[in-house]
């Protein structure tokens, strides 16, 4: 069952694969101009909303169908490219579109020949439009 995507990154499971994240977080937050006045407090004026943020990890094993190697080489694809991608989580579009910022993974298990088996990415995205 499709959980959700990012770009061709299909967040699944099923009794085949399972390619799942954990630890999603959004965040908004908006911009304010100070203006400074002599003698009286400061007054504020809303100048708007920033760029929303998403961060979250990629929970990548291959015992669950997953090529670990694959999938992180997929998402530094993205941040390196400048790629533009929507997010979809539960069939419903979480903001516009997005960029990848920044991905770092953490190799768990390695086999003796180099295979990785075991890993997790940590994805931050910002929204584009």
């Amino acid at each position: 069952m499709a959980v959700g995507y990012f770009g061709d990154v299909v967040f699944s499971t099923s009794d085949k694969k399972i390619l799942s994240f954990r630890d999603f977080k959004l965040s908004a937050s908006s911009s304010w101009g100070e203006h400074k006045r002599n003698g009286r407090k400061s007054e504020w004026e809303f100048l708007g909303p920033n760029a929303e943020k998403v961060s979250f990890v990629v929970v990548l094993d291959a015992n669950y169908g997953v090529n670990p190697r694959r999938e992180i080489e997929k998402l530094i694809g993205y941040v390196e490219s400048g790629a533009i991608n929507p997010l979809v989580i539960g069939g419903k579009k979480v903001g516009g579109r997005w960029r990848a910022t920044a991905v770092s993974s953490t190799w768990g298990h390695i086999m003796n020949d180099g295979k990785l088996v075991k890993a997790s990415a940590s994805l931050t995205l910002e929204e584009y439009e």
